[in-house]
């Protein structure tokens, strides 16, 4: 029987899940498959190896270790974004399976997303993401099914396009002036061309199909529980559950297996990029950080650090039960950074924690071969 792991970040994003998922990936790369089941191509996964430092945001983080990917309903595409990642990545013969019903995110829903930020100032990445759900909602819909019927592809954008012509009547000038500000930077014509150009990385599929194709599926998550649409902290949270809540849907109807693991990931200090909340803990003075991939940006905002906070990786932690409390899964923690934080206690935080874990491991630099199993007694 197949097994699972989900990886799950404990705070607001950025604590290493493309690192766990390349560790993870490297254990039976012949035999795994990675899941993305939240967010989509506005994720920023970060892995390092021997030749190549690569973030990774249209395919999953287990693909320089030559795992396929598959993208689930949950999930969004933005065709362009594929085209030129699968192509920077061509050495390592990128593969994307793509559930029927995963959103695809156009230039409208980037330049309306950009627009509405520019005004609210939530901490939007400004790609789209959000807008892409919130249109699927209302019933507007763009499939990755449809990718595959040009006139269809067509009609959608019609309908797209008319559909964010009527929101704005319900905008401020300054909305509507920026919108149409983005879209004369858009080519519509080379986003139809991208999405019968990306043919060749991709095949429509159910996970179902896979089910006994796999030994091990790799659940890679997105952003992080803080920032959950149900328990994050409204109005800077994202329109996706960064909880194991779809992974373990997608598990129980499609693969039936029993054997699951869970990787929460944390920092070894509290991150967050953009604006929104965080924990009053004192400030971190870090070290081997230079390299740091989170930058500042127009729309996200400036990128912030500061001292672990306890109780909100409890909170985190107790949010995340409630998806698996009638089915018993194995619980590990990932601590990324202890290289930048070199003072820091890992047996102190664990008795501060509700929650034993089947193992505790630790990463020491930016790629997975330095994330080491640690003794937490």
């Amino acid at each position: 029987m197949s097994k699972c792991s989900i990886v799950i970040d404990l705070g607001f994003g950025d604590a290493g899940k493309g690192l766990t998922t390349d560790f993870l990936a490297s254990q039976e790369p012949d035999k795994s498959l990675v899941v993305r089941f939240s967010g989509g191509h506005q994720v920023g996964h970060t892995v390092t190896t021997e030749s190549l430092t690569h973030t990774f945001s249209n395919f999953g983080s287990g693909t320089l270790q030559g795992l396929p990917t598959y993208y689930s309903e949950h999930t969004t595409l933005f065709p362009p974004a594929i085209l030129q990642e699968g192509r920077f990545l061509a050495a390592y013969n990128p593969v994307l399976y793509l559930h029927p019903l995963a959103m695809v995110t156009t230039i409208y829903d980037i330049a309306y997303n950009r627009a509405v930020e520019k005004q609210q100032q939530h901490g939007s990445c400004g790609l789209g993401f959000g807008a892409t759900i919130a249109r699927n909602a209302e019933e507007v819909c763009f499939f990755a099914n449809d990718l595959q019927f040009p006139w269809v592809m067509q009609q959608r954008l019609n309908s797209i396009n008319h559909y964010y012509k009527n929101k704005l009547l319900h905008q401020d000038p300054e909305v509507t002036a920026y919108y149409e500000k983005e879209l004369r930077g858009y080519d519509e014509a080379f986003f139809v061309e991208s999405c019968q150009q990306i043919q060749s990385f991709y095949s429509i599929t159910t996970l179902s199909t896979f089910a006994q194709s796999f030994e091990h599926f790799i659940f890679e998550g997105s952003q992080g529980i803080l920032l959950d649409t149900r328990h994050g902290f409204p109005p800077h949270t994202t329109w996706s559950a960064t909880t194991s809540k779809n992974a373990m849907q997608l598990i129980k109807e499609h693969l039936g297996t029993t054997d699951v693991e869970i990787y929460y990931v944390t920092r070894c200090y509290q991150t967050r990029h953009g604006n929104g909340p965080m924990a009053d803990t004192p400030a971190v003075h870090l070290q081997n950080h230079e390299k740091e991939a989170n930058v500042t940006n127009e729309f996200q905002g400036e990128f912030r650090t500061q001292a672990l906070a306890e109780h909100l990786l409890e909170y985190a932690l107790q949010c995340d039960a409630v998806y698996h409390q009638d089915v018993e899964v194995t619980k590990n923690l990932m601590l990324t950074c202890l290289d930048q934080l070199p003072d820091f206690s890992v047996p102190e935080l664990l008795k501060q924690l509700p929650v034993r874990f089947k193992n505790v491991y630790g990463s020491y630099g930016p790629s997975s071969k330095s994330i080491q199993e640690i003794n937490a007694t």
